[in-house]
């Protein structure tokens, strides 16, 4: 069907089919042995209907229990565990809040390593940017505290713009020619600075990455002086669009309201192949905006610093993953959409019945010739 049915876009188990997740079975070992309790619940289905949830773009926790009365079976008994595992708004929020954030971004890096060594990530060029994230709670203090309710929070001013009070994660993608894809974030409230985010999160990649990026590109955002030193002195080569007001500094408007600074230029780059390089920094936009539009994540459905990365984590496993399978099953035009892998093999659990059935030794049709006897 992948190869010869159009429009055929694979289904979601196949996520689980293609991929390991041992990693979630040795975490729970860990986990249990240090003295966190999981209610004989298992991580790996917890996380997998997490995964569900938000390829759904459902909001919150809730929402995920409300479409489970509409279902005869659990949706996912074929890549869970235990099969008659579906989680209530308790049983996964419960959960969720004891994987620590970490060990998520750890399963998010070991994707990023697989998809490096199968050649689906080119470790050349890097994009910096952000991207809000609204918290769950009004961008009013509390009165009693002088602090906002979610209070490693931050209010995010952008371009004169007021967004709010949420987080604002520094991001990088590794831009691949004809893809792109996300390789590396750290979160910050959203009051950050720009400038030092941009360092603070290229810093602490490079010391994690062990491939060399030869091409840093950003907007404006992340301009200064001392990142471009920094970026230069990391081995990469910045494309970085200054401000036009910098008077002190050798600018040049290489295209209308393009200003960059030219001592940062490579000699043996024509303008043109500059310019060719800095086009493709609205890559990483295009790469987030389906994190709003198709995942629903513009706003938390929880507060605190370590959800705001578990729900962006979650989201970039989710497009690795799917990135994976498509190069797994010869699929690369899957790569980067969103909607593959979004429908169910068995569609409601249809056919759940019998398998489970077969699954709990029962033997179906076992007297069928004697039933067609009986017939005749």
């Amino acid at each position: 069907m992948l190869h010869y049915l159009e429009g055929f876009k694979g289904y979601f188990e196949y996520l689980f089919y293609f991929n390991n997740f041992n990693f979630f079975d040795e975490l729970q070992e860990r986990l249990e042995a240090g003295g966190v309790s999981f209610k004989n619940m298992l991580i790996r289905d917890a996380f997998t209907y997490e995964l569900f949830r938000v390829n759904q773009g459902l909001k919150d926790f809730t929402g995920l229990e409300r479409m489970g009365k509409f279902l005869s079976e659990p949706p996912l008994f074929d890549v869970t565990c235990d099969p008659t595992f579906f989680p209530t708004a308790a049983d996964l929020s419960y959960m969720i809040k004891r994987i620590p954030a970490e060990e998520l971004f750890q399963f998010f890096q070991l994707l990023v390593k697989e998809c490096v060594d199968l050649g689906i990530i080119v470790p050349r060029i890097l994009i910096w940017d952000g991207q809000f994230i609204r918290s769950i709670y009004n961008n009013n203090k509390n009165k009693d505290k002088d602090a906002y309710n979610d209070q490693d929070a931050g209010y995010c001013r952008h371009n004169g713009t007021k967004k709010g009070v949420g987080y604002d994660p520094g991001i990088l993608y590794a831009y691949c020619f004809n893809r792109w894809f996300p390789i590396y974030f750290k979160m910050f409230p959203g009051n950050r600075n720009d400038t030092r985010a941009y360092r603070e999160t290229v810093g602490e990649f490079l010391e994690v990455s062990e491939e060399k990026w030869l091409i840093a590109i950003s907007d404006s955002g992340a301009y200064c002086l001392k990142n471009m030193r920094y970026t230069c002195n990391r081995g990469m080569v910045p494309v970085i669009r200054a401000r036009k007001n910098i008077k002190t500094q050798p600018m040049k408007e290489l295209k209308k309201d393009f200003y960059f600074n030219t001592a940062f230029i490579l000699k043996s780059w024509l303008i043109e192949l500059f310019l060719k390089i800095y086009s493709f920094r609205p890559m990483i936009e295009q790469g987030n905006a389906s994190n709003n539009t198709y995942y629903n994540a513009f706003r938390m459905n929880t507060r605190g610093m370590d959800a705001a990365i578990k729900q962006r984590v979650t989201i970039y496993i989710l497009e690795l993953l799917k990135a994976l399978t498509a190069y797994k099953l010869g699929r690369p035009d899957l790569m980067m959409m969103p909607t593959a892998f979004e429908g169910s093999r068995f569609f409601g659990a249809q056919f759940a019945k019998p398998l489970l059935a077969e699954k709990s030794k029962y033997l179906i049709f076992k007297n069928l010739p004697e039933f067609l006897n009986y017939l005749i």
